[in-house]
């Protein structure tokens, strides 16, 4: 469905875009919530104004939500409207069936249902470790259920691995220096992909969600014991031939340079195989470079530094104690 108000700015470069979505008050998108609420007979509620992510998101009472994505990253749209349907039912998490979906004023909107729990960033820091190693065990579970996800061979977001790796290479380097990595490490990148030779042999085609964190996890709590409930934001899967993209993220984000933390991830997954410790950091620090829209710097910034930081070799160790 395509509606146009004329109410939605166009044409915004991404900075002006992002200060659009995170400064615009809730007031003046009400034309567009009150506009889908009354087309797709949505339940009457109040809106809230959900500042997490890229995206305008918004949730009405407790059983939407609302996503606005402008034109600069339709994909991540087409990427929602497409993989909440293939996920629907498949996981032992709930993830966000998909109400209505189309083009508002040439931004993207996706209506999901709202999950019910605590977002798992909220509780994180929080936790103790006999808690977190259990969460991150069950992440592991969630990532070989993610990994025997079934598509159809011609899925839109299938990439050709060869091609797609070498775009990420080529694009790596101009990001890095946009997020002002520090000189020494910046000269140094190339060379470490091309040492991290092809990062890890190829396998089947796979789902990857890529972006597997605590602000894309829900989790409820049984009996004083949290547990994962929860998966949301589709806007940067793939199906690719590398799990490496997959563990990457709850490693950085979740394990934060905690051994025991990063064990308990990879023996629920269980799907590495036999490979010693210097090459599994490789690997991992490689596509770290290389994921698409990755900020290196704040990734690092999630590992408590030992040490010094400059050269890849002393990074992926810290980052990567497996």
């Amino acid at each position: 469905m395509t509606i146009i108000l004329n109410c939605l700015p166009q044409n915004l470069n991404n900075p002006a875009c992002n200060d659009f979505i995170a400064n615009t008050p809730l007031a003046d998108w009400m034309q567009v919530l009150e506009h889908l609420q009354q087309t797709f007979g949505l339940p009457p509620g109040t809106w809230e104004k959900i500042p997490l992510g890229a995206n305008a998101l918004f949730g009405l009472g407790d059983g939407v939500i609302v996503k606005l994505v402008p034109p600069n990253w339709r994909r991540q749209g087409d990427k929602e409207i497409l993989v909440a349907p293939l996920l629907d039912g498949k996981l032992s998490v709930q993830t966000p069936s998909l109400i209505a979906s189309g083009e508002i004023d040439h931004w993207v909107f996706v209506i999901f249902s709202r999950l019910q729990g605590t977002l798992l960033a909220d509780i994180w820091p929080s936790l103790d470790l006999e808690q977190k190693q259990s969460i991150m065990v069950q992440t592991g579970q969630l990532l070989r259920e993610l990994r025997n996800v079934q598509f159809d061979a011609d899925i839109a977001i299938r990439v050709d691995w060869p091609a797609y790796i070498q775009e990420l290479i080529a694009a790596c380097m101009a990001r890095h220096q946009r997020r002002k990595m520090p000189e020494g490490l910046l000269a140094q990148v190339m060379p470490y992909l091309e040492a991290a030779g092809d990062f890890a042999s190829a396998g089947d085609p796979r789902f990857i969600h890529m972006d597997i964190h605590p602000w894309n996890l829900m989790a409820k709590q049984e009996q004083d014991v949290w547990k994962l409930s929860g998966l949301l934001d589709f806007g940067d899967a793939i199906v690719g031939n590398s799990d490496r993209l997959e563990i990457l993220t709850p490693m950085i984000f979740m394990a934060q340079g905690n051994h025991l933390l990063l064990k308990s991830l990879l023996q629920a997954y269980g799907e590495i195989g036999d490979i010693n410790a210097t090459d599994l950091q490789r690997q991992l620090t490689a596509y770290m470079l290389i994921r698409p829209d990755s900020d290196v710097m704040f990734c690092m910034q999630q590992v408590p530094a030992i040490g010094q930081r400059d050269t890849w070799e002393r990074v992926a160790e810290q980052m990567f104690p497996v």
